[in-house]
């Protein structure tokens, strides 16, 4: 891989980082403001989506899950 091509792929690597990040700190501000908390369940969604484990589809499916039954 060439370095430029290796520097692209690590900027973007660092963009979807910084979105992620950007999408869980907002949603635990609304959690927050609506005087809810994160639960167990809600914070290891969050890790694994900041992870990378879950794209944002499935944290949202995710997040809804318990809520669904």
């Amino acid at each position: 891989m060439s370095s430029s091509v290796h520097s692209l792929a690590t900027l973007l690597d660092h963009q979807e980082h910084q979105l992620r990040q950007t999408h869980v700190e907002g949603w635990i501000a609304q959690q927050n403001a609506a005087g809810f908390g994160i639960d167990q369940h809600m914070a290891d969604a969050l890790n694994a989506y900041l992870d990378g484990r879950f794209d944002l589809l499935a944290l949202l499916t995710e997040l809804r899950r318990p809520y669904l039954n």
